[in-house]
């Protein structure tokens, strides 16, 4: 069994555990890839998929994958940052936000509502305010 895997993230090469998701082995490398729903320690489904990559090299996955849930490959070279993942991710937040009740991005008791993190993966919580799509109460 392979002990590391090699693989190139914006030019910088990088060693990494196999198995290990893209969006980890970039940050290990100090690498900063945006994302919404990813949370270290939990199981990843890519549901946002503002953490869009693009990447080159043997089987790796057509289109533009989500770092989150595509696991490393040897010799991929992994891109982080372009105008077309910008445009891309741009038009992603446009809908993402669309959707979103705006009265949480105005409130002026956002600090009280808890861990941001926790309401964009959808969990639902009951100490949130009453106006608060996620409260339970």
């Amino acid at each position: 069994m392979v002990d590391e895997i090699t693989l190139s993230i914006d030019g910088q090469e990088v060693k990494t555990q196999p198995g290990k998701m893209i969006i980890e082995a970039a940050m290990d490398a100090g690498k900063y890839i945006p994302y919404l729903c990813y949370y270290p320690g939990m199981k990843p489904y890519g549901a946002c998929r503002m953490c869009v990559v693009e990447v080159e090299g043997e089987r790796s996955p057509p289109g533009k994958p989500a770092s989150c849930t595509t696991p490393v490959g040897e010799g991929w070279k992994v891109t982080t940052d372009s105008s077309e993942l910008k445009d891309l991710r741009r038009g992603i937040m446009e809908l993402l936000i669309s959707e979103h009740p705006h009265g949480c991005l105005t409130c002026h008791r956002v600090e009280l509502c808890g861990p941001t993190d926790l309401c964009l993966r959808h969990v639902s919580v009951n100490d949130r305010c009453l106006t608060c799509p996620k409260n339970e109460r």
